[in-house]
């Protein structure tokens, strides 16, 4: 039989896990897919959409509702997308203080910097900042970038036309003055800025620069996109690669994308209905009040986490034929040199506990979650 050989067609940068990005696609949610009342110190940072936060700096005022969303560019030219992420101002922040600001946020883990084959120090080298921005409210908005480990800034500016998609590419340079640490602190702070106040919007745009005591954030052009209920801003299709020119979308499959989501946050929902009281661990009693349950992450955790419980009142202990009532809930993550993979829930009741005996951990036909974290 005569074989015949049929090259492969050449793929142009189908490098994997280029993005250094993660859920640039919006399509994990593991806090829940809305939340509203996020407000400075009330539900700020993290609350819906994984790697995404919304924050309020310099005690910023305004209210709004971050939420998971089915506006999506029908441009297809950078990939298909079907989720974004909203922010709907629910109550204006018409007078911005001086130095306040409101901004959406990713922090990317500085080993990730370090290792992904930029080279940062070279301002030939370049790495490309893409995404999918709409507003509402139409104007001049920012990005800035924040290398944390240099204290160097970097801000670009764009324009938004009402009610339309626009496809932002950003090329960087490298600089001779910027450092990422090999380790999983925070290496880069990337903010898609939605006001400044006076004193934060002097940036001069597309140069690193030293913020000194000034903190630029933006131009001066910057909108104050809180100054109105009437306004949300979506984004979607964010990525951020190394080269002087933005790719297609760079699609995971879901659950990959889930995984690398949850070495910075794992929530554990533990019903969803159905009406079955189910485990949520196993274990062992340590005395006749406590027992002690190996608690196991999906994955290896960026850091060693912060496990808390929904509602500690929705979970009872099995043991020997019977379910207790927690009287209270506790969590110690242990690990060494990045294994941060497994946690020791403690779980204590009023009495009847035998030590030695197995338990089991059990939610009592409730919603209820185990959330640990350790994001950046």
């Amino acid at each position: 039989m005569t074989q015949t050989k049929v090259e492969a067609p050449f793929v142009e940068n189908s490098r994997p896990f280029r993005n250094l990005i993660i859920n640039g696609d919006m399509q994990i949610a593991q806090r829940g897919t809305s939340q509203s009342g996020v407000a400075n110190n009330a539900s700020e940072g993290y609350n819906t959409l994984d790697r995404f936060a919304l924050n309020f700096y310099g005690n910023e005022g305004g209210v709004a509702t971050v939420s998971q969303d089915t506006t999506v560019p029908s441009d297809t030219t950078y990939g298909k997308f079907s989720k974004s992420i909203k922010i709907d101002v629910t109550t204006a922040d018409t007078s911005l203080g001086v130095t306040g600001s409101h901004a959406l946020q990713q922090n990317i883990e500085a080993s990730f910097l370090h290792h992904s084959g930029w080279d940062y120090t070279n301002s030939s080298s370049k790495i490309t900042l893409s995404f999918w921005a709409r507003s509402v409210k139409a104007g001049d908005y920012c990005v800035n970038l924040q290398a944390t480990d240099a204290t160097r800034y970097f801000v670009a500016q764009y324009t938004l036309v009402a009610n339309t998609w626009k496809h932002v590419e950003v090329v960087i340079p490298g600089n001779s003055d910027l450092v990422f640490n090999d380790d999983n602190g925070e290496g880069l702070q990337v903010r898609w800025m939605l006001s400044t106040g006076d004193d934060r919007d002097g940036a001069t745009a597309d140069t690193w620069f030293n913020p000194g005591s000034d903190f630029f954030q933006s131009t001066s052009s910057q909108v104050n996109f809180f100054d109105s209920t009437d306004n949300n801003f979506f984004l979607t299709g964010v990525q951020l690669e190394v080269g002087d020119a933005a790719t297609n979308f760079e699609h995971l499959p879901r659950d990959v994308q889930l995984k690398r989501c949850q070495r910075y946050c794992f929530v554990n929902h533990l019903y969803s209905g159905g009406g079955a009281t189910g485990a949520a661990g196993s274990g062992q009693c340590n005395t006749t009040t406590r027992a002690d349950i190996p608690y196991h992450f999906p994955t290896t955790m960026r850091a060693i986490p912060t496990v808390s419980v929904s509602d500690a009142t929705k979970l009872r202990v099995q043991h020997a034929g019977s379910v207790t009532a927690l009287s209270s809930f506790a969590a110690e993550a242990e690990g060494t040199n990045g294994s941060f993979h497994t946690c020791m829930i403690y779980a204590t009741v009023s009495s009847g506990l035998t030590a030695g005996r197995g338990v089991n951990l059990i939610h009592n036909n409730a919603t209820v979650s185990i959330t640990c974290d350790a994001e950046l």
